[in-house]
């Protein structure tokens, strides 16, 4: 007699995009940033020091990072998102813990040296321009330096040789280069074209060589090593899921940012605009972290949140008496 086994219950995985839209993290997050938001059109902007100007050109960029991740989500349809596993992590919360320790010592020596995450936030305008004002040659080559050996350099030496782990695992392979490296190009392109000022086009090429090199060594890469490689896919293991990591990882970011020349700590009124801004950097945050998970290449941060440093050529250019 043959038996008939009975009809298999088991639903399908949710899709990458419908994950995304139903995770109660990313749905809390984005309540808080919009309150962000609301938060800054409508308060006192002149209590912190750089944001007394309307921050339009900072919020179009929103746009555009919502269409990169929706042609993102399109080109990685098929390939599943990266929650962590499969990457031979070993000691995951050992792991974290060390990395957001070591995020926090950078983050206090840099402080205590004069040193920012970022040197200048391109799209606060007239504030990104006063804080380009206070820099010199020789600030702004400390900044680079400083950032390259602290995020980029040790955490890469430390988890490559010290632990062991290769780069396929770190996510710093570039898988598909057929339909990434032409993505990374055009979205990273648009990604500083609305930030470009009249005195773009008339700065020499060598300031515009110069400012890839800076934000290369000073931005693109310690971001993508320690917050990128190494930080966001294991807050996608610890947390059991890759929405969730990204939302972790977004916090975690702009908690590197806290000592921005654009926040104050002080009085109530500079905290809550603060907390408003942080939210704001946490977007771009969240933004990375789900470009390097959706895709499982840490690159590509690059393209879709960070290109927007390639405008401040003409700000490098004054800088370094470039002409």
């Amino acid at each position: 007699m043959t038996s008939i086994s009975p009809p298999s219950t088991r639903t399908a995985a949710p899709s990458p995009t419908r994950e995304l839209l139903t995770n109660r993290w990313l749905q809390v997050f984005v309540l808080t940033w919009l309150c962000g938001i609301a938060w800054i059109a409508l308060s006192d902007r002149s209590v912190l020091p750089q944001s007394d100007q309307e921050p339009f050109a900072y919020f179009t960029g929103i746009a555009g990072g919502l269409v990169s991740m929706a042609v993102l989500f399109r080109l990685s349809r098929g390939t599943p998102p990266v929650d962590g596993t499969g990457l031979g992590i070993r000691r995951p919360a050992q792991e974290t813990a060390g990395l957001l320790a070591w995020m926090a010592l950078v983050l206090l020596l840099g402080s205590a040296l004069g040193l920012r995450t970022h040197i200048a936030f391109v799209g606060l305008n007239e504030g990104a321009q006063s804080i380009w004002d206070e820099q010199s040659a020789g600030s702004t080559l400390a900044w680079a330096a400083y950032n390259f050996v602290a995020l980029a350099v040790a955490p890469y030496l430390f988890f490559r040789y010290r632990l062991g782990y290769r780069p396929a695992a770190m996510l710093l392979r570039f898988p598909k280069p057929r339909v990434w490296a032409p993505y990374f190009v055009v979205i990273g392109t648009l990604g500083f074209v609305f930030a470009i000022t009249p005195e773009y086009a008339q700065t020499p090429l060598s300031a515009h060589l110069l400012t890839l090199v800076l934000f290369t060594v000073g931005s693109f890469l310690p971001i993508m090593i320690t917050t990128q490689s190494l930080l966001t896919p294991r807050l996608a293991l610890l947390s059991g899921n890759w929405v969730t990591g990204a939302v972790l990882a977004a916090l975690a970011y702009a908690a590197l940012n806290v000592t921005e020349a654009f926040l104050a700590w002080g009085s109530t009124a500079e905290i809550l605009l603060s907390l408003a801004w942080f939210m704001q950097v946490a977007f771009w945050g969240l933004v990375k972290a789900i470009t390097t998970l959706r895709t499982g290449n840490a690159w590509l941060h690059i393209a879709t949140t960070h290109t927007i440093h390639l405008a401040e050529a003409p700000a490098v250019a004054t800088t370094f008496s470039l002409r």
